[in-house]
């Protein structure tokens, strides 16, 4: 029996702070109808919060053991919680549901892996790099490495969370998560990329053409990984939908082959017609990627842009040397839709007002430059520039 807790006020600031966003119910139906399969299924859903994905999967359970004639007991399933208040409502909710919750309130990076699960469904929490720091970071890279995951500092929280999901399962299990699009294109997702596809046998994808998540910007996709430690992946299936209520419909899908695990799977974004020219380019040695020139990186990270990135009129009012300043690309990529971009494009830029420079001062900053770093300290600006 749960203890009784005090109720504790849960706002949209306390739950962005932790990464809890509220999954909506068909994407939270449409995984755990995937990933639960049978009416024995034991069902882990980690950071539950107030579980979308529980109360599915008991919905789901109770209909396959009606099916089989072994409909007796309330479905068990389990979850984890690090909020209070909602890990006593997750729990009341999953009862009524009519099902058997055991719900535990720690956090996710403290569970010692127990590959017990059949199923592993769920929102991981999604805090960025930025925010995620001290001893929650150090959990979360010690879980990672638990699997032999080496995650970068800059990971934000849902990737060694995805890792730490796929060590509760059973040999030929399945885990069936909502993640950011991130997992496609960054690189400190790669040995995440790499852990998929060697750990399970199967690897599918569902990406949307609209945003699914009304109050982030982000952009998810659902991971549906199948054959927990039954042999690696060759390829990954990539459905496209529309938005989440497209989930009941037949998806279109496309079948993708990495070179390597590691590197970005962005060729998946391609339509099938596209992405059976790009790979009949790339095997004709005619054409390479743009990597073979060079690499193209993240350059910049300021932790505030509106701080650090000025406009030429801008520097010339705070009186700050060009030598204290270095040229930048504007941030965002509205002005960038061609092949190149040159340094007439840029100085227009500049006369239209677009921050074209970066504030970088030297070890022995000018008294201008001074005065503008004092400035920005009284007002709390003090996240570092990384080039």
């Amino acid at each position: 029996m749960r203890p009784n807790l005090a109720v504790v006020p849960d706002t949209a600031t306390l739950r962005k702070a932790r990464g809890a966003f509220f999954t909506p119910d068909a994407i939270a139906e449409f995984t755990t109808n995937w990933a639960v399969r049978s009416a024995d299924d034991l069902v882990l859903e980690p950071s539950c919060g107030e579980a979308a994905f529980l109360t599915q999967a008991v919905r789901r359970l109770t209909e396959l053991q009606a099916a089989t004639g072994t409909l007796t007991v309330p479905p068990r399933v389990d979850g984890v919680e690090i909020h209070d208040a909602s890990a006593a409502e997750a729990e009341r909710l999953v009862r009524a549901a009519g099902g058997d919750p055991r719900i535990f309130t720690s956090d996710f990076f403290l569970v010692k892996p127990e590959p017990k699960y059949t199923a592993v469904i769920g929102n991981p929490p999604y805090i960025r790099y930025q925010d995620f720091s001290g001893e929650a970071r150090t959990r979360s890279r010690e879980a990672a490495l638990q699997a032999g995951v080496n995650m970068s500092g800059l990971a934000s929280s849902w990737a060694a969370f995805t890792v730490h999901s796929a060590l509760m399962l059973r040999k030929g299990g399945r885990l069936a998560l909502v993640v950011p699009a991130e997992l496609l294109s960054v690189n400190y997702a790669a040995e995440v990329r790499r852990f998929l596809f060697e750990r399970f046998a199967r690897v599918d994808l569902v990406l949307f053409t609209e945003r699914v998540f009304a109050e982030v910007q982000e952009e998810v996709v659902l991971l549906l990984a199948d054959g927990y430690e039954e042999g690696s992946a060759k390829h990954a299936s990539i459905f496209q939908a529309q938005n989440a209520a497209a989930l009941s419909e037949t998806l279109a899908v496309t079948t993708w082959t990495p070179t390597d695990p590691a590197e970005k799977w962005t060729p998946s974004l391609l339509s099938a017609d596209a992405l059976s020219v790009y790979s009949g380019l790339l095997q004709s040695g005619d054409f390479t990627t743009l990597e073979t020139w060079g690499d193209t990186t993240l350059g910049m990270v300021t932790g505030n842009n509106k701080y650090f990135a000025m406009s030429p009129e801008r520097a010339a009012e705070l009186g700050i040397a060009e030598s204290e300043l270095l040229k930048l690309s504007p941030p965002g990529s509205s002005h960038l839709r061609g092949l190149t971009f040159t340094s007439d494009a840029w100085r227009a830029l500049g006369k239209k007002g677009s921050a074209t420079y970066l504030f970088r001062p030297s070890g022995e900053p000018s008294d201008k430059a001074q005065e503008y770093i004092d400035a920005g300290e009284t007002a709390g600006i003090s996240a570092p520039v990384s080039v």
